[in-house]
């Protein structure tokens, strides 16, 4: 599951705007973009300066195509989760437009915000925290239909027993409580509850983070052919860049709130421009412990999102920064087909190369 990219373009010509990190469907319109999205929250550190904010997404530009997988990958307080509840409706943005089907979320009347909410759903990383454990299987998988209105019981119930058989539950499950199953099984109860409104676009926030090693691969498996069959997209949200980069189309590396690179796993795992991700994917595990390889490691703590360094977020930890780093902020410019970067040094080499 890749995008073909075109290996003979080589240029690096400046973007103004990163809208299409993700090509756009057959009809021309992404089924969900963001445009120059951002959220702030108001800081409640003890020795925050007063009006101080927390940037958690600073100004993000995203397309996700029906029928794609998008993946969002970074370190911990890089706003990938922000981003995610954002598009979900979660969260409202601070700046920015957040278009569903090419219409602004913003301008849609009350009705068409609910319509909405329907059509995008969420998966969770912890299944269990997310499933009501007073209510059965059934009841919970049936519950985003009885919102909605619009069906008898009999067919509810109809509906609940049909996804239950693709997600691979039993009809004996569906009587059970949360606690009752296990983590794998909850996470396909997740799965199930968002399918249930025949959602378009599912945002899985680290579904798989939770569980264990042969249990991810058959989830992620599912996933893929719940994707087959439905015709669904995936916001897929992770810390796992080897997880994501084998389920999606697109890779968009986040840091600091910032979009600072996006392309196919094989343009991330194999030729990172962007210092942040070469980082990334050398701290992923060699399988062959007899192999030695230099890799990329960068130091320092992660900086305040309420007071971000200037020009280049990274440069405060990267091993490349210079001096127009603290003074110029990269735009995204193109490193050959879908693959972005923001760097003004980017990197040489391969990933491992010293």
């Amino acid at each position: 599951m890749s995008v073909p990219v075109d290996r003979t373009a080589t240029g690096a010509e400046p973007r103004g705007k990163a809208a299409s990190l993700v090509a756009p469907s057959a009809t021309g319109v992404p089924l969900a973009e963001l445009v120059g999205v951002a959220k702030e929250f108001s800081s409640s550190a003890l020795f925050a300066r007063p009006g101080a904010a927390v940037q958690a997404v600073a100004g993000v530009d995203l397309a996700v195509a029906a029928g794609t997988t998008v993946g969002v990958v970074g370190e911990s307080g890089c706003g990938k989760s922000t981003l995610g509840r954002l598009l979900v409706g979660l969260e409202e943005p601070t700046r920015g437009e957040i278009l569903l089907r090419g219409r602004d979320r913003a301008t849609m009347t009350r009705a068409e915000r609910r319509a909405a909410r329907y059509d995008v759903q969420m998966m969770f990383q912890d299944p269990y925290a997310a499933l009501d454990p007073r209510m059965s299987v059934r009841r919970i998988v049936e519950e985003p239909l009885r919102a909605r209105g619009g069906m008898a019981r009999r067919e509810r119930r109809a509906r609940v027993a049909d996804l239950a058989g693709e997600v691979g539950l039993s009809a004996i499950q569906l009587d059970r409580l949360p606690h009752e199953l296990s983590g794998g099984q909850r996470q396909r109860v997740g799965l199930a509850r968002a399918l249930a409104t025949n959602a378009s676009l599912v945002v899985a926030d680290e579904p798989v983070s939770a569980l264990d090693v042969s249990v991810r691969a058959q989830i992620l498996n599912l996933m893929v052919d719940m994707q087959a069959e439905h015709g669904l997209a995936y916001l897929m949200i992770s810390h796992d860049l080897a997880v994501v980069s084998w389920i999606a189309d697109q890779v968009v590396v986040m840091y600091l709130g910032k979009v600072v690179e996006s392309g196919t796993g094989d343009d991330l795992f194999t030729r990172p421009a962007h210092h942040y991700t070469r980082a990334l994917v050398d701290a992923v595990p060699d399988p062959d412990p007899s192999q030695d390889r230099a890799v990329s490691r960068i130091s320092g703590e992660l900086p305040s999102a309420s007071a971000p360094p200037s020009g280049c977020r990274f440069r405060t930890r990267c091993p490349g920064a210079q001096e127009r780093c603290a003074r110029d902020e990269p735009v995204l410019r193109s490193f050959g087909g879908s693959h972005l970067a923001a760097c003004h040094f980017p990197v040489s080499g391969e990933p491992g190369e010293g």
